[in-house]
């Protein structure tokens, strides 16, 4: 099993351990020596401190505003009133405070231990720490393999690999997708998973010969003796007209 390359702070691994976050998730089906795995690029961490930045100075800017607005009505309420709405701000702000490094640690979290695994007959996507969420799919359901990105992605030389598996009706969406976000590499792993798919179907794996002898033989059986049987009365009513 490969390890993560990431040394976990004092405070990651007590978020860790609080939250039951397995440091790893077991391989997929497939030979053991056939596993390979990956993680998201740097430049993704980077992606997601910017975005719990922005969200955190939105949410900053609001309580700042509101106590300005309320710092200019207190003078006009009761004194047990305005001392009830300092004790609402300094809690909100010791909540925001609490928030955001507990949030901190979790994006940092979040970036190393998200796992991609791919073997020689199925794939395994583990992301997310409060929610951890893991998804596998197997080459005999894989229907496309495509590489997507946006702007912001290219900008930061990063890309995601959707696969998108049997399971729905035709229209995009409605089958099962699996998404491996955030990768410096999206090319390479595209193309090594298209690789060990046209393998995979070349080998034949996953199908299953009918053996002689079976209800299906049987079944086919009948019906060439029932058609046999209708020609055969066919040709007889012909014959006699």
């Amino acid at each position: 099993m490969a390890k993560t390359p990431y040394q976990f702070s004092p405070t990651e691994l007590w978020i860790q351990s609080v939250l039951r976050v397995p440091p790893h998730p077991q391989p997929p089906e497939g030979s053991p020596e056939s596993t390979q795995v990956f993680h998201a690029g740097r430049n993704y961490y980077k992606l997601c401190l910017l975005v719990w930045f922005l969200s955190h100075f939105l949410v900053l800017t609001a309580l700042l505003s509101l106590t300005f607005i309320v710092s200019k009505a207190i003078p006009t309420v009761p004194a047990w009133a305005a001392i009830s709405v300092r004790v609402i701000e300094s809690l909100a702000f010791v909540a925001f405070t609490v928030s955001a490094v507990f949030t901190f640690f979790s994006q940092r979290l979040n970036y190393v231990l998200r796992w991609y695994m791919v073997t020689d007959r199925s794939l395994r996507i583990r992301s997310g720490v409060f929610n951890m969420q893991e998804l596998t799919m197997t080459f005999s359901n894989i229907q496309e393999i495509r590489v997507t990105a946006g702007p912001l992605q290219k900008l930061l030389k990063l890309a995601d690999v959707e696969v998108q598996s049997a399971g729905g009706g035709s229209r995009r969406g409605e089958g099962h997708i699996g998404s491996f976000k955030g990768l410096s590499n999206a090319t390479d792993i595209r193309d090594l998973m298209v690789e060990r798919l046209r393998q995979y179907r070349d080998s034949g794996l996953g199908e299953s010969a009918i053996p002689e002898g079976s209800e299906l033989d049987h079944s086919m059986e009948a019906a060439r003796a029932v058609l046999a049987e209708a020609r055969a009365l066919r040709e007889h009513l012909t014959a006699s007209r």
